[in-house]
């Protein structure tokens, strides 16, 4: 009688755990090689399994052992993240993401981002996910289940067993198309007007936003470009200068995108229409001594 019970309560905890276990998420850290020697660089790549899930917002930390480790670069171009709410950055050891996959990602092997490390030290290296965090395409942004997979790398003087692979990306494509939009709020930057900008790179990733401004627009070509990040307090609160935001790869290809003056110079007040002016004068004048020398 007593092992038919315990059968029962056994049969009936694996019907309430197993569910749970199939149908959770899996956020995951692999590389190609767990086994390096100093010096040597190897790629980690963080992967989502959804699990029949539709899952559009992920977020996290990955901690590793920055005392053994130098990590080179963070890619986050070709991934299904379409927009970074808090792009991968590292703060000390520890690498944090925030990011959105508008319409969502049912699927195995997701790439959220990639980081290259370099072994300096003698050790295990550990990489973790801590704080994670992945929600449903529902309509009303519920978290997923989900559970994650640690990863370690044993860093040795010797010759690794493996050789480490690390992905070569081939961009020649600008970063994608977007726009620009000048705002003001007076909860924010002290009711100033600002600029906000976004876009994307789906193959090496995005670099950086570089911005300048002028109320000339012919001289706005001659001048510096300065290193932006949205949202921007614009340097002309008249609103009268042509602004140009680029975005910049890193694979070095830029987009430029351009937004007109709101409230643009009187054509007096134009450098542009004065020298056009004095221009058409000064053919005016030669095509009429031309004619009169004829005569």
């Amino acid at each position: 009688m007593r092992q038919s019970l315990y059968k029962i309560l056994f049969a009936f905890f694996l019907g309430f755990m197993l569910p749970q276990m199939v149908f959770a998420a899996l956020m995951s850290l692999d590389a190609k090689t767990t086994q390096v020697q100093i010096g040597e660089k190897f790629e980690v790549n963080l992967f989502i399994n959804t699990a029949q899930e539709n899952i559009n917002a992920f977020e996290g930390r990955i901690i590793f052992t920055k005392d053994i480790l130098n990590l080179k670069d963070i890619r986050d171009g070709n991934t299904i993240v379409n927009f970074w709410v808090e792009e991968p950055k590292n703060q000390e050891g520890t690498i944090i993401f925030s990011g959105i996959t508008p319409g969502g990602f049912n699927g195995k092997n997701g790439l959220i981002f990639s980081a290259i490390f370099e072994a300096k030290e003698v050790g295990i290296a550990k990489f973790e996910i801590k704080d994670a965090r992945v929600l449903r395409n529902d309509g009303t942004g519920s978290a997923a289940t989900l559970a994650v997979v640690p990863l370690d790398v044993v860093i040795s003087e010797g010759a690794s067993a493996e050789i480490p692979i690390i992905t070569k990306v081939q961009d020649t494509e600008p970063p994608e198309s977007f726009v620009p939009e000048v705002a003001k709020d007076e909860t924010l930057f002290e009711g100033k007007w600002f600029v906000v900008f976004a876009t994307q790179d789906k193959t090496s990733g995005l670099d950086h936003y570089e911005l300048k401004e002028n109320r000339q627009k012919f001289l706005t070509f001659f001048s510096r470009w300065r290193i932006a990040e949205g949202p921007y307090i614009l340097q002309d609160q008249e609103l009268r200068s042509y602004v140009f935001v680029k975005a910049v790869d890193k694979a070095g290809n830029e987009r430029i995108m351009e937004i007109n003056p709101q409230n643009p110079l009187g054509w007096y007040e134009n450098y542009e229409n004065w020298i056009i002016m004095i221009l058409l004068g000064v053919v005016i004048a030669y095509v009429i001594r031309k004619f009169l020398w004829r005569r």
